[in-house]
């Protein structure tokens, strides 16, 4: 059984936060949503051949070894046109993001990510196998590409 933190996001503000529960303790399941997000989302950093000025490459200041690196390189396609060669950059980086949790054991495999749009977004679809019977499926809006209006 894997644990990770139940987080809620406020429709406001699209702003995840920890739930807690009775006991004022950070209230768990048997997900992988906090796992997701932070493989996904957190931001790996940018190498010289992709960000030229050093100080705009970004990247957790945990991402000290080139060996062991966590987060994505998601944020360098934030701005990127709408092409086919986009939308298959942004499928490798995320399987890429996602893969440690197959690497350590926490999952079988990475089944399936794939992008589309819809209502004027960039969805990235994610579904994990977690063991024979468990998979674990998630969609999260990117951004709204430049190329739609």
């Amino acid at each position: 059984m894997t644990t990770d933190a139940v987080l809620t996001i406020d429709p406001a503000t699209q702003l995840y936060d920890i739930n807690l529960d009775e006991n004022g303790d950070i209230a768990t399941d048997d997900f992988f949503d906090t796992s997701i997000l932070y493989s996904l989302f957190g931001e790996r950093r940018a190498s010289p051949d992709e960000v030229v000025d050093a100080d705009r490459r970004r990247g957790w200041i945990g991402n000290e070894d080139e060996d062991f690196e966590n987060g994505s390189k998601l944020w360098l396609l934030e701005q990127s046109r709408l092409t086919a060669s986009n939308l298959s950059r942004i499928e490798d980086e995320a399987k890429k993001a996602l893969q440690w949790l197959v690497d350590d054991g926490f999952a079988v495999a990475i089944e399936d990510v794939t992008t589309s749009l819809g209502r004027g977004k960039i969805l990235l679809s994610v579904t994990i196998r977690r063991s024979r019977d468990k998979v674990d499926k998630r969609l999260f809006e990117l951004w709204q590409n430049t190329g739609i209006r």
